[in-house]
């Protein structure tokens, strides 16, 4: 039986814990600007008028809110779903690709990867409703195919490692 090259599975390794550190920062990065805006608000408010990014910088508090909570709720998913990953390579490491338990982990990156597309529809809808026209900030978010495949990618995999785990516990079974 081939066996996964223990080069590539250890650089997988080093890019997953590389991603979930800028995750990490990314997520301190989010909380910070949400407790800037919360408690420099007027200062901010006045710079936001005088940049002509936004329609109404007035009435952007909310939304902007709205925005942080959802990026940080993308982030979140987003750092659940290396974790899986990372346990699906230390899996595969050890020579157990096919465990059911990796079935159930790539169903968790399938459904970690439903949350960040549900969650930049919103986000999408309230960039574009907020910023003045022509400004970079109104195309955020939004459906991606890329991210609609990686959702598809991910269960069918799920579905394919557990037929795989089946097939081997089957064949196991008559040895």
């Amino acid at each position: 039986m081939p066996t996964a090259s223990p080069a590539l599975l250890g650089a997988t390794r080093g890019l997953l814990w590389l991603f979930l550190g800028l995750v990490a920062a990314s997520m301190l990065i989010v909380l910070g600007m949400g407790g800037a805006l919360a408690f420099a608000w007027p200062d901010t408010l006045a710079r936001l008028h005088d940049s002509g990014a936004f329609i109404d910088p007035a009435a952007i508090r909310a939304p902007l809110g709205m925005m942080m909570l959802l990026f940080f709720a993308i982030l979140i998913a987003t750092a659940y779903m290396l974790r899986q990953l990372q346990a699906l390579v230390a899996s595969a490491a050890h020579g157990d690709p096919f465990a059911p338990t990796n079935a159930q982990r790539l169903r968790r990156v399938g459904w970690a990867l439903v949350v960040t597309q549900v969650a930049a529809l919103p986000i999408h809808w309230i960039a574009s409703r907020v910023v003045a026209a022509g400004s970079d900030l109104g195309s955020a978010g939004g459906l991606s195919l890329g991210g609609v495949l990686a959702i598809l990618l991910a269960f069918v995999l799920a579905a394919v490692f557990e037929q795989g785990s089946a097939m081997r516990d089957e064949l196991e079974g008559t040895v």
